[in-house]
């Protein structure tokens, strides 16, 4: 049994660093400047942003049930907990649809990925749902802890027939996931490290990371990609970590031009400095 190190409520008072801090970062210093420094007003929220958060509440929902009940929910339960939350969520927000999108149209492709999910996952021993952490994060140049924590929230830990760990990722995916691609994604290693921090390993030395991914094509799937992380990639985290925050130190809020501005929720305020 993983018991918990950290709750987000002892956050804080730290100086911390998340993943998605580093991913906002690292896709445009200015968004990351209007969203986490500034704390500038949206001016509308992505529905994919939505779609995303409500897609996670209702699979954690299937493995919080699953665990304590010890059987599968009901397929139309994990339905109807999709429909209630997408409805909270976009009800009453300036939730940005396009012509080709709607409420509705995002709601039956959630239906759609679910009912993937729900043929396709097969669970193993359920260890944590939603864990959080919160871990220190080194200088990999002269050793010793840096000031900021990093901090985040697992979305799934589960354990096979041998005692073994395995941390596991919900993702949505426009096409299906080459396994190489798992190598380059920032999630996995970010979790596996802290789970390595916190002495949770499944190996000596190797955190095993499964990404469950809902797959948005015509015919929607679900595809499950494995992948091993290890000291070394955590070393490199570290540089990475190190980077980014001594750049974020320098005020390099640079805009970063290109695919993500189509839907940035601060295009506006970015393209009239």
């Amino acid at each position: 049994m993983i018991e918990e190190k950290t709750t987000p409520k002892s956050w804080a008072s730290m100086l911390r660093i998340s993943k998605s801090h580093i991913q906002t970062y690292l896709i445009c210093p200015r968004k990351f400047y209007f969203q986490y420094v500034t704390g500038q007003e949206p001016e509308f929220i992505p529905p994919s942003m939505v779609f995303g958060k409500v897609l996670h509440a209702t699979v954690a929902f299937f493995y919080r049930a699953l665990k304590q009940q010890g059987s599968r929910p009901e397929l139309s339960s994990l339905i109807d907990d999709f429909r209630a939350a997408w409805k909270n969520e976009t009800a009453g927000r300036n939730v940005a649809f396009t012509e080709s999108t709607s409420k509705g149209s995002f709601e039956g492709l959630g239906i759609a990925l679910l009912k993937g999910f729900y043929e396709g996952v097969r669970p193993r021993r359920i260890e944590a749902v939603e864990y959080p952490f919160c871990v220190p994060i080194y200088d990999p140049d002269i050793g010793g802890e840096l000031d900021f924590k990093l901090v985040g929230v697992i979305d799934l830990i589960e354990s096979d027939d041998e005692g073994n760990l395995i941390i596991s990722e919900l993702k949505t995916a426009s096409k299906r996931m080459a396994d190489s691609q798992g190598e380059d994604q920032l999630d996995g290693l970010v979790y596996a490290y802290a789970l390595d921090e916190l002495g949770f390993r499944t190996t000596e030395n190797r955190t095993l990371i499964r990404y469950d991914v809902l797959v948005k094509t015509k015919v929607t799937g679900f595809q499950q990609v494995y992948f091993n992380k290890e000291p070394g990639d955590y070393r490199r985290l570290g540089r990475w970590i190190k980077d980014v925050l001594e750049a974020i130190n320098r005020g390099a809020f640079y805009p970063n031009f290109g695919w993500a501005c189509k839907q940035c929720p601060f295009r506006k305020v970015c393209w009239s400095l």
